[in-house]
C-alpha cells in the first residue's frame, strides 16, 4: 500500500510516520502524532489528490490538537479546494482573531469570498494579506490572481499578475499567466510581450514558442508565426502541435505546397500519424491531386480502420470525382464510426441527393439538422429535396421553422418566395420576395436560375420594377 511513498518522501522518519498513521486507521487504535507529523500526513494525501483521506487525517489531527490554528487553516484550504467556501468562511471567523497577523488566513478568506461571488469583499481581504506578507510577495499576488482566473475574471487576474511582476520580474509562472490572460482579453500584442519576457529567461520552452506562434498567427504575422513554430520544433522535433499550427498557416493562405511540406516533416518523425496523413490528403484534395489524396487517406485507414476523418476524406475525393456510389459507401462508414457529427451526415445527404436516392437524402439531412440546428444549409438542402419530390408544403413547413431564427438570410427568403409561388400562394410569395430584395437585391437572379417557373410570375417583375424605381443606380459625375 505504501510502496510508492519513497518516491515522494525520501526521509525514512517521514515514511515511518505515514505507515504508523495507516496502521492506526486500519486497526482502529489510538496513537499520538505531533503537529508536524499530521501536516506531513495531510500533505501526502493532498499531493495524491486523495481528499477523502486528507479530510479524515485533519479530523484526527484537530481532535488531538484542538487549539492548533495551523491545522484549522489547512482544513480551511482543503474545504476551499473541494468547493465548500461557505463552510470555510465559518471556520475563518472562529480563528481570525487568533490569526490576525497571518496573511495566509486573509488569502484563504479572500479566495472563499471570491467563490461565493463577494468580489469587493474578497479584494479587501487580499489587500490585508499583501500588507501582512513580507517575503515572496510575488507568490502571494500570483495566488490571488489564480483565484480570479478560477472564476473567469481575467481583468482582475491581470491586475494582481502585474503586481506580482512588479515584485519579481523573473517569475516564470507570472509571465506565462500574464500572456495567457492578455490573450483571453484580446490583447495579443501584450501577450506576445510577456511570452518574449518568458523566453528571455527560458529560451528552450517549446510550448511557449508554440503559444507565441499562435498569437502571431492571430495577428496575421505569417513570418514571425512560422519562426516561432520553427523554434518549438527545433527544441523538440516531436512537438507535433507546432508542426500542425504551422501547416494551418500555409493551408489558410491557400499555400498547399507549403502545408504539404510541413505534414511530410511530421510523417518523417512519425509515419503512423493519422492526423498528418488526413491533413496531407486534404491538401492534395484542395490542389485537385485526387490520386495522392486517396493514397494518403488509404494509408491512414490501414493504420486505423476507425479513423473517421480518413474515411470522410476518401469520401470527399470520390464525391468531387462524381463517383457517388463510392462516396456514399465511405460516408456511411464515417457516420457508423462517429454518428454525432453533423458534417458527416450532411455530406452523406449530398451524396444521396446526387445519386437521386431522395428519401435517403432526406433522412441524412434531417439527421444533420437535428445534430446541429444552427446549420441552415442542412435545412435548406432537405427542403430542396422535398421540393424535388413535389412535397412543396413540407418544404415550406421546414423552412418556416428555420426562418424564425434566420429571417435576415436572403437565400431563405428567396427560397420561400419560390416555394409559395409554385403553390400559387402569391401573397406569401410577394412577402418573402420583397424581403429578399431588401436584404440582397442581386440574389433574385439565383432564384430565377434555380426555379425557372418563377420568371413567369408577374408579381415578381412588378416588385423588381418598383424596387428599381425606389433605388435608382447612382449617376456618374461628369
Amino acid at each position: 500500500m505504501f510502496s510508492d511513498w519513497d518516491n515522494f518522501y525520501e526521509d525514512d522518519e517521514t515514511l515511518d510516520v505515514l505507515k504508523r498513521y495507516r496502521e492506526m486507521v486500519d486497526q482502529n487504535i489510538s496513537m499520538f502524532f505531533d503537529l508536524y507529523e499530521y501536516e506531513c500526513i495531510i500533505d501526502y494525501y493532498i499531493d495524491k489528490f486523495n481528499f477523502k483521506d486528507a479530510f479524515h487525517a485533519i479530523g484526527f489531527a484537530i481532535k488531538q490538537h484542538p487549539h492548533s490554528s495551523a491545522l484549522k487553516l489547512k482544513y480551511i484550504q482543503l474545504l476551499i479546494e473541494n468547493g465548500k467556501p461557505g463552510k470555510a468562511l465559518g471556520i475563518i471567523r472562529c480563528i481570525q482573531d487568533a490569526e490576525s497577523t497571518n496573511y495566509e488566513l486573509f488569502l484563504a478568506k479572500g479566495i472563499a469570498l471570491n467563490l461565493t461571488g463577494k468580489f469587493n469583499e474578497a479584494q479587501s481581504e487580499f489587500r490585508k494579506a499583501l500588507q501582512l506578507c513580507t517575503e515572496n510577495r510575488d507568490e502571494l499576488a500570483y495566488s490571488i490572481a489564480q483565484s480570479f482566473i478560477q472564476i473567469d475574471k481575467s481583468v482582475q487576474a491581470v491586475k494582481y499578475l502585474q503586481l506580482a511582476f512588479e515584485y519579481n520580474q523573473d517569475n516564470l509562472l507570472v509571465l506565462y499567466d500574464l500572456a495567457m490572460n492578455y490573450e483571453r482579453l484580446d490583447f495579443p500584442e501584450k501577450g506576445i510581450l510577456y511570452y518574449k519576457k518568458y523566453l528571455d529567461l527560458d529560451p528552450f520552452a517549446e510550448h511557449v514558442w508554440n503559444n507565441l506562434g499562435l498569437l502571431y498567427s492571430s495577428l496575421d504575422d505569417f513570418e514571425h508565426a512560422c519562426e516561432a513554430f520553427d523554434f518549438a520544433t527545433a527544441i523538440n522535433i516531436h512537438y507535433f502541435s507546432a508542426y500542425f499550427n504551422k501547416a494551418d498557416l500555409f493551408f489558410y493562405r491557400n499555400d498547399m505546397p507549403g502545408a504539404i511540406q510541413v505534414y511530410r516533416e511530421v510523417l518523417a518523425q512519425d509515419v503512423t500519424n493519422t492526423r498528418a496523413l488526413c491533413d496531407l490528403g486534404n491538401c492534395y484534395e484542395e490542389n485537385g491531386n485526387y490520386e495522392e489524396a486517396l493514397r494518403s487517406f488509404k494509408s491512414a485507414i490501414l493504420i486505423a480502420q476507425d479513423c473517421a476523418d480518413a474515411w470522410f476524406g476518401k469520401g470527399m475525393v470520390y464525391f468531387r470525382q462524381k463517383r457517388y456510389r463510392l462516396s456514399i459507401s465511405c460516408f456511411k462508414k464515417t457516420v457508423s464510426i462517429q454518428s454525432d457529427n453533423s458534417d458527416y451526415w450532411f455530406m452523406l445527404g449530398e451524396a444521396f441527393s446526387r445519386s437521386r436516392r431522395l428519401d435517403q437524402a432526406i433522412d441524412a439531412y434531417s439527421r444533420a439538422s437535428s445534430l446541429n440546428p444552427l446549420d441552415y444549409e442542412a435545412w435548406m438542402a432537405c427542403a430542396q429535396v422535398l421540393f424535388r419530390k413535389k412535397r412543396v408544403g413540407e418544404a415550406i413547413g421546414l423552412l418556416a421553422q428555420l426562418y424564425q431564427y434566420n429571417h435576415e438570410n436572403p437565400t431563405i427568403n428567396y427560397r420561400l418566395a419560390a416555394y409559395h409561388a409554385y403553390q400559387q400562394d402569391y401573397m406569401n410569395a410577394i412577402k418573402y420576395f420583397e424581403r429578399g430584395l431588401k436584404l440582397n437585391y442581386h440574389e433574385h437572379h439565383e432564384m430565377f436560375k434555380l426555379f425557372p417557373k418563377t420568371k413567369s410570375v408577374p408579381v415578381f417583375w412588378n416588385l423588381l420594377e418598383n424596387h428599381f424605381q425606389s433605388n435608382p443606380p447612382l449617376q456618374k459625375i461628369k
